[in-house]
């Protein structure tokens, strides 16, 4: 079975009444950690190799953590290729080595880079 950050199913919680979600993976001990819905939240994450086509340190913008997710407004930082993103509303299980997509109102793509 294949986990992702956030996947509900292909696992049994004994016991439990509320839906678990998986919430980190170890792949190396081939382990998946599971909580609440509410352990997925997020309000900020960092990316690596970042590409800022605007030249701006700092700049507001949507992002998209997902091909199908809606843009979430944030705040970007950028120092030494790295991008410290503050999100105004929750992306929810967002997950290491996806690709984040940042975007101008009229969606013209601003910076990308990879959660780390």
């Amino acid at each position: 079975m294949h986990y992702t950050i956030g996947k509900r199913k292909g696992f049994k919680i004994n016991g439990a009444h509320d839906p678990h979600y998986v919430t980190s993976i170890n792949a190396r001990a081939n382990e998946i950690t599971v909580g609440k819905k509410d352990e997925l939240e997020c309000y900020e994450f960092k990316t690596r190799n970042f590409n800022n086509f605007t030249q701006l340190s700092e700049f507001e913008s949507y992002v998209k953590i997902r091909y199908r997710s809606k843009p979430i407004l944030c705040v970007v930082r950028v120092s030494n290729k790295v991008a410290t993103v503050e999100l105004k509303s929750n992306a929810g299980a967002v997950a290491s080595g996806q690709l984040a997509v940042f975007y101008d109102e009229n969606q013209r793509v601003l910076a990308s880079g990879f959660i780390a």
